[in-house]
């Protein structure tokens, strides 16, 4: 009994995200889950098409059709959205309730997008770079508090 009651919570931590350790890796469109510990991704930044978004901040070029990631959010609080690569990226975010949010150069050449108080749900992320067709490396974070540059 007590081996299959270990079997059976072995199993179910595996089936479990990490959330204690940044996942880095993913692909276009993941999902990414955040309660209270960082999460990760490493993907490709940028697009053909332009950020239709107005307003400060809102640059850069995106795939429309592909979003870079989702983050489900558990849980309030605050949050940072953020990206960090060797080439100048833009952040396009698209909250719970529908409202966009984005970011140019926060930390350099780095984008990021704080909520003092996020609420829980599925934030839609587009990581774009500020030239069409670039093409950049780039890790994508999201963390409850400050970003962690």
């Amino acid at each position: 009994m007590r081996l299959a009651s270990l079997l059976a919570l072995a199993l179910a931590f595996a089936a479990t995200p990490a959330l204690a350790q940044p996942r880095i890796g993913g692909t276009p469109g993941e999902t990414l889950a955040i309660a209270d510990a960082p999460v990760s991704a490493a993907l490709q930044a940028g697009g053909g098409d332009r950020n239709a978004v107005p307003g400060s901040g809102c640059s850069g070029y995106i795939d429309n059709a592909r979003p870079s990631a989702t983050l489900t959010v558990s849980g309030d609080g605050p949050l940072s959205i953020y990206a960090v690569s060797g080439s100048d990226t833009t952040l396009l975010v698209s909250d719970p309730a529908g409202r966009w949010h984005c970011s140019d150069d926060a930390n350099g050449s780095n984008p990021a997008v704080t909520f003092a108080r996020a609420a829980p749900g599925a934030y839609v992320v587009w990581v774009g770079t500020f030239s069409p067709n670039e093409g950049a490396r780039a890790t994508l974070s999201a963390v409850r508090g400050q970003p962690a540059w």
